[in-house]
């Protein structure tokens, strides 16, 4: 936590101490009133001087207006170190997430990373506004309110002696008790967050298989374990208020039975008593603010450690130390050197010696079964993931030796699953290149086959979208999503399953379309369908992470089983032979 707040609040610092001040000045004149009060008692109240106690309630007022002005102040600029914190950790934290690897962010989860970026910092801003405002009360407060209690009545401050021990055991037992309970409150809080989002994102299959009850009983059992261990946490911090009031309520019974005996004997005044209770219950009231404090310290410390391991897990996919520029004249191309891949943790690569080159003007395709590394073939392209072994080339350079964003710059794709922006059709389609005009953007609707149904909406290609595209269908998702990647104009188009939820009347024309299109770049496909993938200038058949074959279409029907196995599943022997 000293860590997030020492980068941090670097940038407030002078707005922090600004708050230092006030609060000291408010704190300091606050312990000014039990003296004043003792003196309206002892010299104005029993000498019977009506002059003194009106003097001295003037100043009273004046004191407490100055404390409320300043605690204002103190308030004010308190909220703004709090909120220029939380808008400062949560872009840095946003920004790193972002340049993390897809592997990198599968280890934590993105329900995780979301509950991180939101109720974690959150905490934390929290914790600053008290920091700020009872951290350097309470110190203060025990300091001074000891200090005078002591100096007004001596014979009294034994009772201190006893009281400040017992406070202080008090909070270390709740502080050991409640740390590792708020630790796993913000655990069981993921695993609620994330049985919300999968119901919410895969509600279409639940009903479809009737599961209602089954995820409801899912959900009550995550919310259940949460609520639970809130309530533990809750019912510790519970116990601190009521001891503490016992303690308070045990010395001042204490102070008031002997503190009347040296009053009748003349040792202490009924104004030093008044006033020794008053500082006593101040130093209490900072131990409470300490209880207060220990209530949200645990689950602070908790949210910064989550936060920082986020921010202490280096990218696996890594920037290259001297990057290399591609020239301007390169051509387009796509090399495979023997690369091999395997995922973090498994035993078993998923990809094993796969070599091969495409050129500028060459239609690619990638075939094979379900869980054959079609997909993480694109993936190594993109450097969503680095490869084991081997090396990838990009227009000549190897990728590792690229920046990532020249990469990309080079680079179009179209993920399994379609994903749309929130915002217009123009937007989604100008999201590929964002200088592109609309004519631009017009031809690309066009050879993606998305500009009927784009011209039959009200308002054309500036009708909304909703996140995630979720008002279109799958299928039109698919076709923008194509049209995104056509307005880029890349070197290397990258089409992964990308044709999956078109017919095959659309699906046709638009590869037509498309080749006229990717004539001066390259283009990779991940099909399942055959015909979406007929046409290719080469297609390379993976089978349990290897290459099964790699040629044409007529040349694999010859010398591939297992592209002919693929091929006669999905047609009629006499199309197949066409």
């Amino acid at each position: 936590m000293i860590k997030i707040f020492s980068k941090y609040l670097k940038p407030y610092i002078g707005k922090v101490i600004l708050v230092v001040f006030a609060t000291i000045i408010t704190t300091l004149m606050n312990m000014l009133l039990p003296t004043l009060s003792k003196r309206i008692i002892d010299e104005g109240v029993i000498d019977g001087n009506q002059k003194l106690i009106t003097q001295t309630m003037i100043i009273m007022l004046i004191v407490s207006a100055v404390c409320i002005t300043v605690s204002i102040f103190s308030s004010y600029m308190s909220s703004k170190v709090s909120m220029g914190f939380s808008r400062d950790l949560r872009k840095s934290f946003f920004v790193h997430v972002s340049g993390l690897s897809q592997g990198d962010i599968n280890k934590i989860g993105s329900t995780s990373l979301i509950s991180r970026q939101t109720n974690d910092i959150t905490q934390l801003q929290m914790i600053i506004v008290q920091m700020l405002q009872m951290m350097l009360v309470a110190p203060i407060m025990v300091v001074v309110g000891i200090v005078l209690a002591v100096i007004t009545a001596p014979e009294l401050s034994w009772t201190l002696i006893i009281m400040l021990p017992v406070a202080m055991v008090i909070l270390g037992i709740i502080m050991k008790k409640v740390s590792p309970v708020f630790r796993e409150t913000q655990k069981k809080l993921d695993t609620v967050n994330r049985v919300i989002r999968e119901n919410l994102n895969g509600m279409r299959v639940i009903r479809a298989f009737n599961r209602e009850d089954f995820e409801q009983k899912h959900f009550e059992k995550a919310n259940s374990d949460y609520c639970n261990i809130s309530k533990k946490g809750n019912k510790i911090m519970q116990k601190l208020m009521p001891t503490m009031t016992i303690v308070v309520n045990a010395v001042n019974v204490l102070i008031v039975f002997f503190g009347s005996r040296y009053m009748d004997n003349g040792i202490v005044s009924y104004g030093d008593i008044q006033a020794y209770v008053q500082y006593v219950s101040m130093v209490l009231m900072a131990f409470m603010l300490c209880g207060m404090l220990l209530i949200i310290l645990p689950k602070g410390q908790t949210s910064a450690q989550r936060i920082n391991e986020v921010f202490d897990m280096e990218s696996s996919v890594r920037e290259a130390a001297n990057p290399e520029e591609i020239p301007a004249n390169a051509e387009s191309s796509v090399k495979f050197e023997n690369v091999s891949f395997t995922y973090p943790g498994a035993d078993v690569p998923v990809l094993s010696s796969i070599s091969f080159e495409a050129k500028k003007g060459q239609k690619i395709a990638v075939i094979g079964g379900t869980g054959s590394g079609k997909s993480t073939l694109l993936n190594l392209i993109t450097r969503d993931y680095d490869a084991t072994e081997g090396s990838i080339y990009v227009d000549g350079i190897n990728v590792k030796k690229l920046r990532l964003k020249d990469l990309h710059d080079r680079l179009a794709v179209v993920p399994q699953k379609a994903f749309l922006f929130g915002g217009s059709i123009f937007d989604n389609i100008r999201y590929g290149r964002e200088n592109a005009t609309v004519e631009e953007v017009e031809h690309a609707l066009y050879v993606s086959q998305s500009k009927e149904f784009v011209d039959q909406k009200e308002y054309g290609m500036y009708t909304y979208i909703t996140p995630a595209g979720t008002n279109v269908s799958g299928g039109q998702r698919q076709r923008l999503a194509i049209a995104r990647a056509l307005v880029r104009k890349p070197d290397v188009y990258i089409f992964d399953d990308s044709f999956s939820a078109l017919d095959f009347k659309t699906d046709a024309k638009i590869r037509k379309l498309l080749k006229k299109e990717t004539k001066n770049s390259v283009m990779i496909v991940v099909a399942q369908r055959v015909s979406t993938i007929k046409d290719a200038d080469m297609i390379i058949v993976l089978e349990n992470g290897k290459i099964a074959g790699m040629g044409t279409h007529d040349e694999l029907m010859k010398s591939c089983e297992a592209y002919r196995e693929i091929s006669l599943s999905q047609t009629q022997e006499s199309e197949v032979t066409n």
